[in-house]
């Protein structure tokens, strides 16, 4: 057999590691990401803190004079900024409640299944689909895979298996990818295609050649695949980035002793502003001396200058990361105050309908990154410290044509129990009958399901009480 040599132009997607790190710091608290950040600047020797540099004054007294007006619009400007440090405490988490829980500001440790409920309440899907999407949700093993069937779930809820079979596909949207997978081949199959690495040859090795990958027979594969060695092992690396294991992706982190806001929402003037905290986030930068070792004049050997440049692009790719969660953060929050304007200007106006598929689409990526963007996410407002998912909700059009969020349906239905007769309490149809007077269209089996969320017992209950 004569061996020859041939050049090849191919395209092939593989799926750096930076990835699954930009994933990892999005869905970070701020606690956690700074025990990373001050992790990285231990561990990598080109990275540090940007700090201002000190502007000395050399102008003389008139150009002081000049800018004394300035300095005094800054001084003002300040003196509001030092509020949100302040952050005082006798504003309360929720405008609507009358007592402050201190325990709603520290920081628990959430299992796998409460993570993917509450992604499950965000999203805008039929009481039934949520209704067969929990109980998927429940009979998943500990490494996240669905280990029942549809039918069954479907004689657990009473609904039929069209819609259990509904409810797992959103199920398997949820994050971490491939969560709700069936068998190890479809959790690498739904990751792929939810990271956007998904090719036909690599659905085709993940089909049938897993075990010939586990014991490196790429040479059998090349040959089924009518391909090239080279390719295979370029598409086998890709394939290694996923996960067989999706729970395992998932990490509840240690309890952060106090939540730490990522935004702060305030208003200067008639303008409300989205302001990052920097102070929490540093803005990271390559040390300038290290650069300039690179330089073609630097005395620096070239073994010192490889060292130097993998450390760099490690640096560069880090700060793209944190940049980029920042910037994440920041649009998501910058939609919510658009959206929830009512909301900001006293605290007390009704929250509006906001989905997390509506921010996906606005901002233009992908549903599972707008959940990451907003889960442990905190902002602080002048009304206290909100968690992000607090603004996003399914809704309901009122008679008059406006939309109402279904978390301002909640409360109403409190109002309403607080000021029922306890000798006649409501039930959950006059309850809704109630709302429908008022021109919200609320199913009772929906007021039945609000009431138990709010911790509420029913009509019976309440009179026996």
């Amino acid at each position: 057999m004569e061996l020859t040599h041939r050049t090849e132009l191919r395209q092939k997607v593989t799926l750096s590691p930076q990835v699954y790190q930009g994933l990892s710091i999005l869905a970070m608290p701020v606690a956690e990401l700074q025990q990373l950040i001050e992790m990285e600047l231990l561990e990598n020797p080109v990275l540090e803190l940007e700090e201002e540099e000190p502007v000395t004054d050399v102008e003389g007294e008139d150009d002081r004079r000049e800018t004394d007006e300035e300095d005094r619009a800054w001084d003002e400007w300040l003196d509001q900024y030092e509020e949100l440090e302040r952050m005082d405490g006798a504003a309360p988490r929720d405008p609507n409640a009358e007592d402050v829980n201190a325990e709603e500001f520290v920081g628990g440790v959430q299992t796998f299944s409460d993570y993917l409920l509450e992604q499950l309440t965000l999203l805008d899907i039929t009481p039934e689909v949520e209704l067969a999407a929990k109980a998927i949700i429940g009979s998943l093993d500990g490494d996240g895979f669905f280990v029942s069937s549809c039918d069954e779930i479907a004689a657990i809820t009473g609904l039929d298996s069209h819609t259990a079979e509904q409810a797992l596909l959103v199920v398997q949207q949820l994050d971490p990818p491939g969560v709700g997978a069936r068998s190890v081949r479809e959790a690498l199959m739904l990751q792929a295609q939810i990271i956007g690495v998904a090719t036909p040859v690599l659905a085709q090795i993940i089909e049938h050649h897993l075990d010939d990958v586990a014991v490196n027979h790429y040479r059998k594969i090349a040959r089924a695949l009518g391909t090239d060695e080279t390719s295979v092992r370029g598409i086998v690396e890709t394939l290694k980035m996923l996960n067989p294991r999706p729970a395992g992706a998932f990490s509840p982190g240690h309890s952060p002793g106090y939540v730490v806001p990522d935004v702060a929402v305030r208003r200067f003037d008639d303008e409300w502003l989205i302001i990052p905290n920097s102070d929490a986030v540093p803005v990271l930068r390559v040390s300038p001396s290290y650069r300039t070792m690179l330089r073609s004049d630097s005395q620096a050997d070239a073994e010192t200058r490889r060292y130097l440049k993998d450390k760099i692009r490690q640096a560069e790719s880090f700060m793209r990361n944190v940049d980029r969660r920042r910037d994440t953060v920041s649009r998501i929050a910058g939609i919510i105050l658009e959206v929830q304007r009512d909301f900001f200007e006293d605290g007390r106006g009704d929250l509006r309908p906001l989905r997390l598929e509506d921010v996906a689409s606005e901002i233009g990526v992908h549903l599972s990154t707008v959940s990451r963007g907003v889960t442990g996410k905190y902002m602080a407002t002048p009304y206290g410290l909100f968690e992000l998912k607090h603004f996003f909700s399914g809704g309901y059009r009122t008679a008059t044509g406006m939309d109402v969020a279904s978390t301002t349906v909640k409360q109403r239905i409190r109002d309403l129990l607080l000021a029922e007769d306890p000798l006649r309490p409501l039930s959950d149809q006059r309850i809704a009958e109630a709302l429908a007077e008022e021109g919200v269209d609320v199913a009772r089996r929906t007021v039945a399901k609000y009431r138990e969320e709010l911790g509420i017992e029913p009509s019976w209950a309440r009179k026996r009480r």
